[in-house]
């Protein structure tokens, strides 16, 4: 089933334990049962009033991200999606939740179903999956490599990509060099993957945004462990480092990052550095749920700049004092500074590292209101000529920056506009 935008399934008990869980797509980085257990409670609360009803499913909207809940006779399955998921792929995943409650923990106990393992149990299930849904389209720059001894594995040791997948060989070169076909190669590789055999580098593109973790510090620590095993096992890794770290701003993309540095360092040196720092967990891809603060941050940076030009530097920095000081949220408060009449909105900070997807919604919509609050703090007087510079200068970038998923919702701030101009 070509074309679907599931990123995860997890399968859970009618009280909220979780049984099973799949990612998807490779590139979703964030999603683990962890993060994903922060919808749990919502889900969870919301699944009982549906049941009562009689309903076998319905949707939570986060607005980044879409979970599809289907209730079966005593678990719930929840499929992660960008967007809406295809009638056919519901029917699919229908299909599969029945024969995972009639066939694979039919005759489990208590005692076995608490120590499942999310990620490794039900292997043949997990192939099921595989039969029945065919996951996101591997790309052929992608370099798949096997984790720990997995080569050796059950899961792996009669593969037909086995012998061609060296941690070099990127998915094209292994397409070429097997004289197999594309389509095998591929659905070997993500069976492979989906079952935790392999990983793979190269998979940033050029268009991601990447932000630094709080493990890079030590990486640039020169007395550091982690800086030590660095020099013995990646030391071409070492001259490249200090100068890309500066680079991590919160809001540069690869590509604007790989150009920049085109000049002093090959594209293969700073494509390996980005492997290794995305392995090392020193670098994060901004998740559909970061991608969505960053534009929020980015347009207010833009309604203040435009109340710059259109009203005065002074006036600008006293509408936005006078904003700041109506909202208590520190995650949105402590990245504008104030300084003595200077404004700075903070894209590298780490004030996001470690929160679940839904708290991340919860301060996209707190950086939506501030934004809505600092239109609503402007001189009306001049407003109309306000609005229409705002607008001009969102056309020109951010509808070029962001893409239809990032914008949704971001409507609301037209709503907000043309509000104000009616209070005139």
């Amino acid at each position: 089933m070509q074309g679907h935008n599931i990123q995860a399934i997890l399968i859970m008990e009618r009280g909220g334990i979780p049984l099973f869980f799949m990612k998807i797509d490779p590139r979703a980085q964030d999603l683990d049962p962890m993060l994903v257990s922060g919808f749990f409670t919502a889900i969870q609360t919301f699944s009982k009033e549906v049941v009562d009803r009689s309903s076998s499913r319905f949707q939570v909207d986060y607005g980044a991200r879409l979970f599809t809940v289907l209730t079966g006779k005593s678990t719930d399955l929840v499929a992660v999606s960008m967007g809406e998921c295809e009638e056919e792929v519901v029917l699919t995943l229908t299909s599969l939740l029945e024969e995972f409650e009639t066939v694979w923990i039919k005759d489990l106990t208590r005692e076995e179903m608490d120590t499942l393992d999310l990620n490794t149990a039900f292997m043949e299930f997990r192939e099921g999956i595989l039969q029945n849904l065919s996951f996101r389209q591997i790309l052929g720059s992608w370099i798949p490599f096997f984790v720990g001894t997995s080569v050796s594995s059950d899961k792996s040791k009669d593969s037909i990509v086995v012998p061609f997948i060296d941690g070099s060989r990127n998915v094209d070169a292994i397409i070429t060099e097997s004289g197999l076909n594309r389509e095998d190669v591929t659905i070997e590789i993500t069976r492979l993957w989906a079952l935790g055999a392999l990983q793979f580098r190269s998979i940033l593109a050029v268009s991601d945004v990447v932000i630094s973790t709080s493990k890079l510090d030590r990486l640039l620590q020169s007395s550091s462990p982690q800086r030590a095993e660095l020099v013995r096992t990646n030391p071409d890794i070492l001259a490249v480092l200090p100068r890309m770290s500066t680079l991590f701003d919160g809001r540069r993309t690869v590509g604007a990052i790989t150009r920049f540095l085109s000049e002093q360092y090959s594209e293969r040196a700073l494509m390996q550095a980005f492997d290794f720092l995305m392995e090392s967990k020193a670098i994060d891809v901004l998740s559909p749920e970061k991608r969505r603060i960053l534009l929020t941050k980015e347009a207010m940076e833009i309604a203040i700049k435009v109340a710059e030009n259109v009203y005065s530097e002074m006036k600008a920095y006293e509408y936005l004092e006078a904003t700041l000081t109506k909202v208590a949220i520190p995650e949105v408060v402590g990245e504008v500074h104030l300084t003595n009449g200077k404004w700075e909105i903070t894209y590298a900070s780490r004030l996001h590292e470690g929160l679940d997807p839904r708290r991340l919604m919860e301060l996209y919509a707190d950086w939506v209101k501030l934004l809505a609050q600092f239109m609503g703090a402007l001189d009306k007087t001049k407003i109309r000529a306000y609005a229409e510079e705002l607008t001009d200068a969102y056309s020109s970038y951010l509808l070029k920056r962001y893409t239809a998923d990032d914008l949704r919702g971001f409507e609301e701030i037209s709503y907000w506009l043309e509000l104000n101009c009616v209070r005139m």
